[in-house]
């Protein structure tokens, strides 16, 4: 999925959320809630504001992360698969491999992290080059 349609998604979301409408009572008394709706709403707003910012971080970073395997002598190239590899098949991942020399590397790291809690996408299929690309990427990196 491309970012334009990821934003197309994220639109549509806001537009749904934006006929929201809480109703109070039961049966015939039944009443719009305005002010619980107008809670409500900058509630899920807020929600899918944040859920649509981490996940375009998180792909971007994924990316980059990507990148960094790929660089053949790169010395965080072998954690930087480990934590890829957990993020892609949902393992463990000891948190000693948050701790790697490039704080750049770390901050993408931890951006991956927070897309993974929020996003409505899998990210390793919208990366570029999708799931093939992340796979071949760290066949390569495995150790022989």
């Amino acid at each position: 999925m491309k970012p334009s349609e990821r934003e197309r998604c994220h639109q549509a979301r806001l537009e749904q959320i934006n006929q929201v409408q809480l109703l109070a009572g039961c049966g015939d008394r039944s009443q719009v809630d305005h002010e619980g709706t107008l809670l409500e709403r900058a509630r899920m707003f807020e929600e899918e504001i944040a859920s649509h910012a981490a996940t375009e971080r998180g792909i971007a970073a994924f990316d980059r992360l990507l990148r960094v395997v790929q660089e053949r002598g790169s010395p965080q190239a072998v954690d930087v698969a480990a934590f890829l590899r957990a993020v892609r098949e949902g393992k463990a991942l000891p948190l000693a491999a948050l701790r790697v020399a490039d704080r750049s590397v770390s901050d993408d790291m931890l951006a991956v992290l927070d897309a993974h809690r929020y996003a409505r996408f899998n990210l390793v299929e919208h990366v570029e080059g999708g799931p093939r690309r992340v796979a071949k990427i760290l066949k390569a990196c495995e150790p022989a």
